[in-house]
Protein backbone atom coordinates (compact mmCIF):
# COMPACT_ATOMS: atom_id res chain seq x y z
CA UNK A 1 0.00 0.00 0.00
CA UNK A 2 1.35 3.55 -0.95
CA UNK A 3 0.76 6.82 1.12
CA UNK A 4 -0.79 9.69 -0.39
CA UNK A 5 0.85 13.43 0.46
CA UNK A 6 -0.90 16.37 -1.12
CA UNK A 7 1.40 19.32 -2.51
CA UNK A 8 0.24 22.50 -1.24
CA UNK A 9 -1.07 24.09 -4.74
CA UNK A 10 -2.91 20.43 -5.08
CA UNK A 11 -4.53 20.88 -1.28
CA UNK A 12 -5.31 25.16 -2.11
CA UNK A 13 -6.78 23.37 -5.55
CA UNK A 14 -9.71 21.09 -3.81
CA UNK A 15 -9.93 23.33 -0.80
CA UNK A 16 -12.71 25.56 -3.16
CA UNK A 17 -14.40 22.42 -5.04
CA UNK A 18 -18.23 21.46 -5.10
CA UNK A 19 -18.81 18.28 -2.36
CA UNK A 20 -19.76 16.38 -4.56
CA UNK A 21 -16.62 17.17 -7.33
CA UNK A 22 -14.30 17.10 -3.80
CA UNK A 23 -15.57 13.43 -3.32
CA UNK A 24 -15.25 12.43 -6.21
CA UNK A 25 -11.20 13.32 -6.68
CA UNK A 26 -10.85 12.02 -3.41
CA UNK A 27 -11.76 8.55 -4.27
CA UNK A 28 -9.67 8.79 -7.37
CA UNK A 29 -6.83 9.64 -5.51
CA UNK A 30 -7.02 7.14 -2.78
CA UNK A 31 -8.24 4.59 -5.56
CA UNK A 32 -3.99 4.96 -6.24
CA UNK A 33 -3.08 3.67 -2.73
CA UNK A 34 -2.87 0.24 -3.58
CA UNK A 35 -1.95 0.43 -7.28
CA UNK A 36 -0.47 3.73 -8.24
CA UNK A 37 -0.46 2.77 -11.88
CA UNK A 38 -3.70 1.55 -13.12
CA UNK A 39 -4.87 0.44 -16.32
CA UNK A 40 -6.39 3.90 -17.22
CA UNK A 41 -3.41 5.99 -15.93
CA UNK A 42 -0.61 8.20 -18.42
CA UNK A 43 2.92 8.34 -17.85
CA UNK A 44 4.03 11.36 -18.84
CA UNK A 45 7.58 11.57 -18.62
CA UNK A 46 9.73 9.84 -15.96
CA UNK A 47 8.38 11.31 -12.82
CA UNK A 48 4.83 12.38 -13.56
CA UNK A 49 1.98 9.85 -14.27
CA UNK A 50 -2.09 11.49 -14.94
CA UNK A 51 -5.23 10.13 -14.31
CA UNK A 52 -8.31 11.04 -14.97
CA UNK A 53 -11.58 11.77 -12.90
CA UNK A 54 -14.41 13.23 -15.04
CA UNK A 55 -13.64 17.05 -16.17
CA UNK A 56 -10.32 16.57 -13.63
CA UNK A 57 -7.31 15.54 -14.31
CA UNK A 58 -4.40 14.81 -11.55
CA UNK A 59 -0.92 15.26 -12.11
CA UNK A 60 1.11 13.06 -9.53
CA UNK A 61 4.58 11.24 -9.09
CA UNK A 62 4.92 8.11 -7.31
CA UNK A 63 8.33 7.44 -5.02
CA UNK A 64 8.32 3.31 -5.15
CA UNK A 65 11.56 3.17 -2.52
CA UNK A 66 9.20 5.19 -0.05
CA UNK A 67 5.90 3.69 -1.20
CA UNK A 68 4.74 7.35 -1.85
CA UNK A 69 2.16 8.67 -4.15
CA UNK A 70 2.51 12.55 -4.03
CA UNK A 71 -0.61 14.62 -6.03
CA UNK A 72 0.63 17.73 -7.31
CA UNK A 73 -1.90 19.19 -9.29
CA UNK A 74 -5.90 19.05 -10.49
CA UNK A 75 -6.79 20.80 -13.76
CA UNK A 76 -10.06 20.80 -14.85
CA UNK A 77 -10.74 20.12 -19.09
CA UNK A 78 -13.33 18.85 -20.89
CA UNK A 79 -15.34 15.83 -20.08
CA UNK A 80 -14.71 12.96 -22.73
CA UNK A 81 -17.14 10.76 -21.78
Amino acid sequence: MYAIELAPEFARQIADLHPRRFKQIHLRIFALQPNPRPPDCAMLDLERYIVRSGPYAIYYNIDDSRRMVRILLLEETEETE
